[in-house]
């Protein structure tokens, strides 16, 4: 009787250790990644693209274009340009011009205090997936 109350033990604890491990990596991957692509104009200015991604799979993503230089951010739409979708567009920078390639403008708030000049440029789905393959253009 005793070994097999060992033994229930044991597995008892085995299994807490599993379900503790499977648990905590089920809530890490909710939790996300932050990812930050830092631009730099001909005068120093800097502009930053961040993006969220979160979910089993990573398939959630908030990106926003944004002054402040913190990695992990909270969307603020009166000071950020926000967009949601998986790489929501593609760019390219010109001296302090962002060129802005996407589905759906984002509204520019008025907040948004950066020296850069932002374009943005609406394009269908196939032209989307034709600039993707350009080299000259990003995306995040």
């Amino acid at each position: 009787m005793r070994i097999e109350f060992k033994l229930l033990i044991g597995f008892l604890i085995i299994v807490g250790l599993g379900l503790y491990w499977f648990f905590s990596g089920v809530a890490d991957a909710f939790s996300g990644t932050y990812n930050r692509i830092e631009l730099t104009s001909v005068d120093n200015q800097k502009i930053y693209i961040k993006s969220h991604n979160w979910g089993v799979t990573g398939d959630h993503q908030l990106t926003i274009i944004e002054t402040n230089d913190e990695r992990e951010f909270e969307p603020d739409s009166t000071k950020q340009m926000i967009f949601k979708g998986l790489e929501p567009f593609l760019y390219r920078v010109s001296n302090d011009t962002l060129f802005l390639i996407l589905r759906k403008k984002s509204t520019i708030p008025n907040e948004f205090n950066s020296p850069w000049t932002i374009i943005q440029s609406e394009v269908d789905n196939p032209t989307m997936i034709k600039l993707r393959r350009d080299p000259e253009l990003k995306s995040m």
